[in-house]
């Protein structure tokens, strides 16, 4: 009697840590996007104000950006990876691709391939552009996550639940 008791305290819990888990994923997903939304927004002013090519304002971009648009956390020990290559934003964009939905990576993905391609004003332009698409998607994802973060919770603990009932 008393294994089973254990056993189903240990399903419950197992239940609330996989809750958590996921709950913890979905809140980093958000903070990704916010990332690169910051990330543009950086691009943006350097390439306006300083004309400055795309690796010369990576390598000058705040870590805890880049950190942040790789889903790391800002205060890890270690800093993230340095970004380099003709195209730093493709490779950062493809580490991330866990974190962001199908809509945000091919936004994403179509930002990288025009930037550094055109003029000044013409990449500004496409900045706002994207700058606005991106804010609409982080728009539409934080105002599902409290309803997302209460079905995760709930499926998570009801499952766990009915596997202990199942199991006793």
């Amino acid at each position: 009697m008393i294994y089973k008791l254990l056993g189903s305290l240990v399903l419950l819990f197992a239940g609330g840590y996989v809750s958590m888990a996921i709950t913890r994923f979905e809140r980093r997903r958000l903070r990704v996007l916010d990332g690169y939304i910051s990330l543009i927004y950086y691009i943006k002013g350097q390439i306006d104000c300083y004309a400055m090519p795309l690796s010369d304002i990576m390598a000058s971009a705040d870590p805890a950006v880049l950190a942040a648009c790789l889903g790391l956390d800002a205060s890890a020990a270690h800093p993230p990876p340095a970004v380099t290559g003709d195209r730093p934003i493709t490779a950062m964009v493809q580490e991330s691709r866990l974190y962001l939905e199908p809509e945000v990576e091919r936004l994403l993905t179509t930002l990288t391939g025009e930037l550094g391609s055109t003029y000044r004003a013409e990449q500004v332009a496409r900045c706002d552009h994207y700058l606005t698409a991106l804010t609409e998607e982080r728009r539409k994802l934080g105002d599902s996550l409290p309803a997302r973060l209460r079905a995760i919770c709930t499926l998570c603990l009801c499952s766990a639940l009915v596997a202990a009932l199942l199991l006793w």
